[in-house]
């Protein structure tokens, strides 16, 4: 049986797009794919330690509020992933890419390029209520 695992991950949105990541090839989940940038909890952490700690770490940036914005599961071949998806709403600096091969800004009509199921339907479900987070 697959490991069940909590994971947080963070929408950026800005100009009308939000950020994605092209994971790198070497990554052991989704290698080479596109999706939504986030990661693992740590064990007793909370979810906005995780979304702090995660979007410093992946972007370098510092969020000042999340808003929740949905919880979906993904089922890789090596865990199962409780996906926890966040909205970024201020932020202070610039994101830049960190840990992936490279960031992007995609549009509402780009969401096929989100390689994962569960991000697409995130960032669908954030675009139907993208007036409520701005």
């Amino acid at each position: 049986m697959k490991p069940r695992v909590n994971v947080v991950s963070f929408i950026i949105f800005k100009d009308g797009k939000i950020l994605a990541e092209k994971r790198k090839q070497t990554k052991e989940i989704d290698p080479g794919k596109v999706t939504i940038p986030g990661g693992h909890m740590e064990k007793c952490e909370s979810f906005e330690a995780a979304l702090e700690r995660e979007v410093r770490e992946e972007l370098g940036i510092e969020c000042d509020r999340f808003a929740y914005l949905v919880t979906m599961l993904h089922e890789t071949d090596r865990e199962d992933q409780v996906t926890h998806y966040y909205v970024c709403e201020d932020w202070k600096g610039e994101p830049r890419n960190l840990e992936a091969e490279q960031i992007l800004w995609i549009e509402f009509e780009q969401i096929d390029h989100l390689d994962v199921e569960i991000d697409r339907k995130a960032a669908k479900e954030f675009f139907k209520k993208q007036t409520h987070f701005q």
